[in-house]
């Protein structure tokens, strides 16, 4: 029995097919689990992930103390004072005493860079350092044998002379803040920022691939280092009120001193003797041979213009 023509005629109109964009769109679509958030993650997650092996070397154990700005205790102790207790265990208390403590490291450690070109015609000028907060950190890794998007970002980061140039610093430093009391809280945290920016470095095979970081609640301090191996070691825990303010005071300036004299604008050092009279002239810590910066030429890391967002994606084959 033939179909009348009104029934052909129906079907010839049912057409299917795919529209491109939404096509494409699916296709592009990230499951809602492929972001890897860095705070959910514990120390040995972070660690295995980025295949950080941890060493028994307890950093800065002997670093010589430098004397704390007489500005800097008197603000400190003003916080503490107009600060009551019920406020003194949430975050933003931790971030106001940590701001101080890192404005005032990069400020001296900027000063005496000033004084020292003054006084000084050395061709290996530190860098000027600059202090940003939330910095966007991301990487594509493998977690419990998933591809997943590692993505966060990074409470404080140190950079060189960020508004004059596009480069990123070859020693990075990464600070994260927690409320008091959950210092080691964000140690898987901190470990897969410095770990991401570590396997950055290697994929570009930069020969400093060294990475520092610290976590603290403001008035606790722990601090961390992946050495060029992958080695991952930490410092004891310190606290600002129990006889330590001199050591994380010291630290941090030791911190930022490295990454000055590793800056894209500083030439390598190689003689022993005028390296050891720039860090001499910047209060150098006496273990000048445990610098980093001073194991081999260093490379730039390239950002683009006008961003704070380092992609830290795999590299096509």
């Amino acid at each position: 029995m033939e179909p009348n023509t009104s029934s052909v005629s129906q079907l010839k109109k049912r057409k299917r097919g795919l529209d491109i964009k939404n096509l494409e769109k699916v296709l592009n679509t990230e499951p809602d689990d492929y972001e890897l958030a860095p705070s959910t993650l514990s120390l040995p997650e972070a660690r295995q992930i980025f295949n950080l092996r941890k060493v028994q070397d307890v950093l800065w154990a002997g670093i010589e103390e430098l004397p704390i700005p007489q500005y800097l205790s008197d603000t400190i102790d003003r916080i503490l004072a107009v600060t009551s207790e019920t406020f003194q265990t949430n975050e933003a208390f931790s971030r106001t005493i940590i701001d101080q403590i890192l404005i005032s490291a990069i400020y001296e450690e900027n000063h005496t860079q000033a004084s020292h070109q003054r006084d000084q015609s050395q061709p290996e000028d530190p860098a000027i350092l600059d202090l940003k907060h939330e910095t966007q950190i991301q990487r594509q890794v493998t977690y419990k044998g998933e591809t997943r998007m590692l993505s966060g970002y990074a409470d404080y980061t140190v950079w060189y002379d960020s508004q004059t140039r596009s480069n990123l610093a070859t020693n990075l430093i990464i600070i994260e803040a927690k409320k008091i009391c959950s210092t080691d809280t964000c140690m898987g945290q901190l470990t897969a920022y410095m770990g991401a920016v570590h396997a950055y470095r290697k994929d570009e095979q930069k020969q400093n691939s060294v990475v520092y970081g610290a976590a603290s609640d403001g008035l606790s301090f722990r601090f961390c280092r992946i050495d060029n191996e992958g080695n991952w070691s930490d410092s004891l825990l310190m606290e600002w009120e129990k006889g330590h303010k001199s050591t994380i005071y010291s630290i941090f300036r030791s911190l930022i001193r490295i990454a000055a004299l590793s800056s894209p604008t500083t030439s390598l050092i190689k003689n022993i003797q005028q390296r050891e009279e720039v860090l001499a002239s910047f209060g150098s810590p006496e273990r000048i041979s445990r610098f980093d910066y001073a194991l081999s030429a260093l490379k730039v890391l390239e950002e683009d213009d006008e961003t704070e967002i380092i992609s830290l994606r795999e590299r096509s084959s």
